[in-house]
């Protein structure tokens, strides 16, 4: 034999579902805001330049020890 649930309680129980899930989801929204990183922001590659007298790429010298 089949046990026969009546629809309201079924629906009941449903609803109960759903309201739980609900709270559960905002739980899960209101965690996630914590772990929310910043937006990284795109480096720009670093422009080669020329040797100048500010900024040389050697000392010209010879060091003796």
């Amino acid at each position: 034999m089949t046990h026969r649930v009546p629809s309201e309680e079924t629906s009941d129980d449903y609803l109960k579902t759903l309201q739980e899930v609900k709270k559960q989801y905002l739980q899960y929204v209101e965690v996630s805001e914590l772990y929310k990183l910043p937006i990284r922001q795109i480096e720009q590659p670093a422009q080669d330049c020329l040797p100048s007298p500010d900024h040389p790429l050697t000392t010209n010298g010879i060091n003796i020890n």
